[in-house]
């Protein structure tokens, strides 16, 4: 049953159903217990710091958890696909590890062919190269996809340094407010005390015109006037201060939890986009767009020069057809991968570096997707959480979750 549907059962519009949120992926590894825990240590705006009887603070609310789940439902099916092809690979690792010896033999000399091909090659073309031949063939194997992976890295990499840079404003915005609040606190005690004095002060000046009436017969009744005049302005104008200073303390404090909402709005995207990031960097083993980039270009480099033998193309081409058939009849689920990545199939030390890339890949989707459903299910605790604790706004609620279906 969805959680959408779960509002209307407990309204009594459906009857309960399967959950639809689930991920069925089969997550077999251990889960990084501390891979969330600096996460789970940002600020939050409390429930208990909710206005529930405000309209505008209880819509407010509803909508950030429902526009949470949203998007972290979205970045868990876009990471599942990714998860998917990496485990495809790292499955193809093991039919080879287990396929007879007499089979793997014969792969082996057929990435061997490969690998002496392209070694001829580099030698036969200059004796430096400006680019490792790893290097090339990840990127020959990529060539379709580098350019739209560099823009989207660029982009992802400039996104994360502008919402760094929204934290740190709004950090220091919060601490503004929090300082602000702190002195209106302070404004609106130190006026009780004004009172206090006022009211002492008006209490003994009264006395002693009494004293001067009924001891030393003097006329003070302008004092009286005077002394109750005096006495109602600063009273007054103590009361008005006061009203000022815990009106603006709550304003304050208005905004000080929205700077927490967006900080942690913030918090979430510069995760999400930090994760994909290292999980990009990992993918195509660089450090940042800047380094891609280079061994780009040094590979169209690479790559004009080599084309100056067709001769030698040709003979490259037939050797990884004949790997990419002789891997197709061991039914893989992408031979067209271990062609440009021959060495992988004849080195043991090749294919465990490989395979650990592989696994370094996985746990980072496995920590975007495992922290996306922590946030769905967090938002969606907490509206459930709100339906249960109000159910009078139950109806109102449903309203607005029904928007996000």
């Amino acid at each position: 049953m969805s959680f959408f549907e779960k509002i209307k059962e407990f309204l009594g519009f459906r009857t309960s159903e399967d959950d639809e949120i689930e991920f069925a992926l089969g997550l077999s590894e251990g889960k990084d217990s501390d891979s969330m825990d600096h996460v789970l240590l940002r600020d939050t705006v409390r429930r208990s710091d909710l206005n529930v009887l405000d309209y505008r603070d209880r819509e407010r609310y509803v909508r950030a958890c429902c526009e949470q789940m949203t998007a972290a439902s979205a970045e868990v099916e876009k990471q599942k696909v990714e998860y998917t092809t990496v485990t495809e690979r790292l499955t193809d690792l093991e039919e080879i590890a287990q396929l007879p010896a007499s089979d793997r033999d014969e792969i082996k000399n057929r990435a061997r062919k490969i690998l002496k091909i392209e070694e001829d090659e580099s030698n036969y073309r200059r004796p430096v190269s400006k680019i490792t031949e790893v290097q090339f063939r990840e990127m020959e194997r990529l060539a379709d996809e580098i350019p739209g992976v560099l823009k989207t890295m660029r982009e992802r990499e400039d996104y994360q340094m502008t919402v760094r840079r929204d934290m740190n404003l709004l950090e220091g915005e919060k601490s503004a407010l929090a300082f602000q609040r702190k002195e209106d606190l302070q404004k609106a005690k130190n006026t009780k005390g004004y009172v206090i004095i006022v009211l002492v002060t008006a209490v003994l000046a009264f006395a002693l015109l009494m004293f001067l009436q009924q001891a030393l017969r003097m006329d003070v009744g302008v004092g009286f006037y005077v002394l109750i005049g005096l006495t109602a302005v600063a009273v007054t104008a103590c009361g008005v201060s006061y009203r000022n200073a815990q009106g603006d303390a709550t304003s304050a404090e208005r905004q000080i939890n929205r700077a927490i909402s967006l900080q942690n709005s913030a918090k979430i995207k510069y995760v999400n986009v930090t994760n994909l990031l290292d999980f990009s960097y990992a993918k195509y083993q660089v450090s940042n767009s800047y380094e891609l980039s280079y061994m780009w270009d040094k590979y169209k480099e690479e790559k004009e020069a080599r084309n100056h033998s067709e001769e030698v193309a040709q003979k490259l081409e037939e050797a990884r057809r004949s790997l990419h058939a002789l891997l197709s009849h061991f039914r893989l689920k992408d031979p067209s991968i271990w062609v440009y990545q021959p060495g992988a199939l004849v080195y043991e030390e090749e294919m465990t570096e490989l395979r650990h890339s592989l696994i370094i890949q996985r746990q980072r989707l496995r920590k975007g997707i495992d922290f996306n459903l922590y946030n769905l299910e967090d938002s969606k605790k907490e509206i459930e959480q709100l339906v249960k604790d109000y159910p009078k706004y139950a109806r109102e609620i449903l309203a607005i979750v029904t928007q996000y279906e």
